[in-house]
């Protein structure tokens, strides 16, 4: 009878330290940048919720912008997004709300993640 010697195949400690530090990189990646759409999906809710309201298209220009901060701060999300970032203009089919601002959040030494947010909506009347 013989016996076959097999090799064992695995991880060794570098290869561990190279996966480990490349997930780790990815995680800090993500905890930096995941904070940020979460603000714009809030964003989008909150301008989502004025779209559908009736009579939002008879608010004045402060009325607006004070209900998007409303909500904004009801949703904890209301650090980056500013109401002078809250652009009001009259058309012909109704009030367009625009909401643009830029995230920059610092990632590693001098690199900087940067997230640059649009939304426009028109409220109907």
């Amino acid at each position: 009878m013989q016996m076959k010697i097999r090799k064992q195949g695995g991880l060794t400690l570098i290869g561990f330290l190279i996966v480990l530090t490349v997930t780790l990189f990815f995680a800090y990646a993500g905890m930096r940048v995941i904070p940020m759409y979460l603000e714009y999906h809030a964003l989008t809710n909150a301008m989502d919720l004025l779209k559908d309201d009736p009579s939002a298209a008879k608010l004045t220009p402060s009325q607006i912008k004070n209900k998007i901060q409303m909500s904004l701060w009801a949703s904890y999300a209301s650090d980056n997004i500013k109401p002078n970032h809250v652009r009001i203009s009259k058309k012909s089919d109704g009030v367009n709300v625009r909401v643009a601002y830029e995230v920059r959040k610092p990632f590693l030494g001098n690199i900087d993640i940067v997230g640059k947010f649009d939304r426009t909506v028109v409220l109907r009347k």
